[in-house]
């Protein structure tokens, strides 16, 4: 029970933030069909995605290793992340002069390589940002990036809206989200540093360590976003910049909406599948269940609404009639965004019973099936062919990420929440359908209201379930009122003592792993079971 409060605790402050950061990102997206038009936007667009496809190192592998790792063993905290920074940092040089070189060979113009050189810069402050972030998310304090976050995507809306509404452009646009990115940077950091300290405990035996056993992450991240973001540099070579504003118009929604499984997976309860991994396999096939449920009941509606309400949609977003194009790009990606969150629970589980390895076959096979598709639909459908390839990509992850995780914690009952909330939403989207004529925010709350009458009537979450956060909330708030005056007036003080052990038991984790490198002490780990043929947790001596 301290545990789900706990949990229960940390999503609600990340919902608190996330409510600021999408009406930033709303504002953002608004002023960018106002303002920019389909064709600079695809240009910005582009731009940013080229970062973020060679840059993958800075994003992936290193962060879910920092936070799954130091979630198990609290020691390596500062020395992890110490190095951990060091090889993004290193890496980044390499890689901008790679980005750098790679938009002059393809030939493209001066406004588009600026952009590719600023979007560079603002992959380094997000690079580091996000190890920082990976390491507050290790100890379930998740307060330090909400913030973090609010501070980039509210900065970069507002001044970035008073920018382009007094006929700035695109460039501008781009130092904007470059100066937004870096704040949080520099937020993270400082949260880290004053509660838990700071240290440069730079090694050659722990950064070999990291980069070896960071290599099947690296791996699948690079497989994972190249099937991500390969579509654009296609729509880009095999269309034109307006394609690309189009497509970007309607995945840049798909992408906001994945917010929901990175705060409660990646953020909140990645760490905690991780430290149940090694101590109870029932409470963690619990969580994984529980945690499928909530994100089958939020993203079953929020895909019908896509589909349904399309045009309303866009049409408030991107205020130009151009954007029609956009209309079934947001249909076909709808699926997509179900197998998503799907996924991100799977692929979580994955990486906390360290059979993260098997993902890079996944990712690899992905990669060819989403390429070769994107070659065959993309000159004939454009936009839409690229769009219905991301949601069959995602949907084909599915099969093998269950033959993978251990039978024992299949989420067996998350099918039936899942029939169950798609009927509530098939009963909202009707009364959508009838109502398509008024504007989207006036269709919202409506939908929203039938979807919680659907989905209260067919009992969607079970009582159980009901009644366990209830109980948490509320244990929670009389567990609140009867906290020391200490603990309340001055949480500082707490982080700093916790802050303190942590680097106290450097010396002593430094023995033990010694210990362990040659053979002194036991470790636990997965191997295949002789019960079921799959992975099993137990000791090995």
């Amino acid at each position: 029970m301290q545990r789900l409060r706990r949990v229960i605790y940390n999503t609600l402050i990340s919902l608190g933030g996330q409510v600021i950061t999408w009406t930033s990102t709303l504002l953002l997206t608004i002023a960018y069909g106002r303002f920019l038009g389909d064709v600079k936007f695809g240009e910005l667009y582009f731009a940013t995605t080229l970062a973020l496809l060679v840059g993958f190192p800075m994003e992936q592998g290193f962060n879910q290793q920092l936070t799954r790792d130091v979630a198990q063993e609290p020691g390596r905290a500062v020395r992890y992340l110490a190095n951990t920074l060091l090889i993004k940092a290193l890496a980044w040089v390499l890689l901008y002069a790679l980005l750098l070189t790679l938009s002059w060979l393809l030939r493209y113009d001066g406004e588009v390589r600026t952009l590719v050189m600023i979007s560079g810069l603002t992959l380094l402050c997000t690079g580091l940002g996000t190890a920082f972030a990976a390491a507050h998310y290790a100890f379930e304090r998740n307060v330090a990036p909400v913030v973090g976050t609010i501070l980039e995507k509210a900065s970069s809306a507002l001044l970035g809206y008073l920018l382009l509404k007094n006929g700035a452009g695109v460039v501008a646009m781009a130092w904007v989200l470059c100066g937004g990115s870096l704040l949080n940077m520099l937020w993270q950091a400082l949260c880290f540093f004053r509660w838990v300290g700071f240290r440069p405990l730079l090694d050659g035996a722990t950064i070999r360590l990291l980069l070896r056993s960071s290599l099947p992450f690296l791996i699948y991240g690079v497989l994972g976003v190249l099937y991500y973001r390969l579509d654009v540099i296609l729509l880009s070579l095999l269309g034109n910049d307006a394609m690309v504003g189009w497509y970007g118009a309607g995945y840049r929604l798909f992408d906001t909406l994945n917010f929901l499984p990175s705060l409660v997976i990646a953020a909140i309860m990645y760490p905690v599948f991780s430290k149940l991994a090694v101590q109870s396999q029932d409470s963690l096939r619990l969580a994984i269940e529980k945690s499928l449920n909530f994100l089958l009941f939020c993203s079953i509606p929020a895909a019908t609404l896509m589909v349904v309400a399309a045009p309303n949609i866009i049409g408030f977003l991107y205020h130009r009639p151009e954007f029609v194009h956009t209309f079934n790009v947001l249909r076909l990606l709808a699926p997509g965004l179900v197998f998503l969150y799907v996924n991100m629970v799977l692929s979580t589980v994955l990486v906390s019973i360290h059979q993260e390895r098997k993902m890079t076959l996944m990712a690899g096979v992905a990669l060819v099936f989403n390429l070769c598709l994107n070659l065959v639909l993309i000159p004939l459908y454009h936009q839409d062919g690229a769009a219905l390839v991301t949601s069959l990509t995602e949907l084909l992850f599915i099969g093998p990420f269950l033959a993978f995780i251990p039978r024992a914690f299949w989420p067996r009952a998350s099918l039936v929440v899942a029939l169950k909330a798609l009927a509530a939403s098939l009963a909202m989207a009707l009364v959508v359908w009838f109502l398509r004529s008024w504007p989207i925010l006036a269709l919202l709350p409506v939908a929203l209201v039938v979807y919680l009458a659907a989905a209260t009537l067919w009992r969607t979450i079970p009582r159980s379930d009901l009644k366990a956060l209830v109980e948490a909330a509320l244990r929670r708030r009389r567990g609140g009122e009867e906290l020391s005056t200490e603990a309340l007036v001055a949480p500082l003080a707490l982080e700093r003592a916790e802050g303190q052990e942590i680097v106290a038991g450097e010396a002593s984790l430094l023995a033990q792993e010694a210990q362990t490198a040659e053979g002194g002490s036991p470790v636990q780990s997965w191997e295949p079971g002789p019960e079921t043929g799959q992975a099993s947790l137990r000791p090995l001596g």
